[in-house]
């Protein structure tokens, strides 16, 4: 999350006004994240957040809302959207799309304990179980073609030494990609500052922008790769408790543990090449946090000695 555009209070209250939500009392622009700008909007009736999608207009959006509302419907951990008086969902706020949406209670961690670890885990098998039904019209955004695109833009910025290690992984994850995995509807962003926790339990699922359909084990390797590094290292009891919360609900076949370390090695360099694209894009932001793509790198380095040894 963060804020690119900015909302004057003005604006806000005229936009709130289109709701049954009351009237707005305070609001602040959320700092964490890359993608959208989002608000903390308290109102007389309760706390909501306030998502313009910077990139993203209304039809590629609503299946994302869609599968908001399906989740929401059933299950308190997922924010529910809210409709103005005339059943929109979807708004427009200073030429972008808007949502707004029931502010869930908790804060994100910085350092996961075990228990946590299996709580995400058991989570995320629960929201490929809840949808493995769903038809989702959004293709993969992690498949090779797709790094390889994010590798184009940054190419001639990398070093050779940089360079040498993408074509090789590159070379490596193509060789592999053709297997045939279980998957569905996965979150696709699923970092620590997108879940929510109160009293050491659970509490909340965020920011479902990034879901497409992929295979599930590439949702648990994005997890893991976020949740499971302490300090810049990747600790591998934490990925045993996130896998084991998981394999409470989804047990995960011979094949996909096969292919765990190399979906993990996927990741990490989707990841290290997408946050060089937003490093390199100088994308003005009133309000954002940095995101270091390095610790990226280091991961892939340290999933690859893994496989070797």
């Amino acid at each position: 999350m963060s804020v690119y555009t900015s909302v004057t209070a003005a604006q806000l209250d005229a936009f709130f006004g289109a709701y049954d939500l009351g009237q707005v009392v305070d609001s602040a622009g959320i700092p964490d994240g890359i993608a959208n700008s989002h608000y903390a909007v308290a109102t007389t009736q309760g706390n909501y957040v306030l998502t313009l999608f910077e990139a993203q207009n209304d039809e590629e959006l609503t299946p994302v809302i869609e599968l908001l509302q399906r989740l929401g419907a059933h299950n308190p951990l997922y924010p529910n959207p809210q409709a103005d008086r005339q059943n929109r969902l979807l708004r427009n706020l200073n030429g972008k799309p808007a949502l707004v949406c029931k502010r869930l209670a908790g804060r994100s961690i910085v350092s996961p304990t075990l228990d946590q670890c299996r709580q995400i885990g058991a989570q995320l098998a629960r929201l490929h179980l809840d949808t493995r039904d769903c038809t989702f019209p959004i293709a993969s955004h992690h498949d090779v073609l797709s790094i390889k695109a994010l590798f184009e833009q940054v190419e001639s910025q990398l070093s050779d030494v940089d360079l040498e290690l993408i074509l090789d992984e590159l070379q490596f994850q193509s060789e592999h990609e053709q297997q045939t995995l279980p998957g569905g509807v996965i979150h696709g962003d699923l970092f620590r500052d997108n879940a929510l926790f109160a009293d050491g339990q659970i509490s909340g699922i965020l920011d479902f922008y990034s879901a497409c359909s992929d295979h599930w084990l590439r949702d648990i390797a994005v997890c893991a790769n976020d949740w499971c590094r302490d300090d810049g290292i990747f600790n591998t009891q934490k990925l045993t408790a996130l896998l084991s919360g998981y394999e409470t609900l989804r047990p995960l076949s011979a094949i996909e543990h096969q292919h765990c370390n190399r979906m993990l090695r996927a990741a990490a360099l989707r990841f290290w090449l997408s946050r060089l694209v937003h490093r390199y894009s100088n994308r003005p932001a009133a309000l954002s946090q940095p995101k270091d793509p390095f610790v990226f790198k280091d991961l892939l380095v340290q999933h690859r000695n893994a496989a070797h040894a």
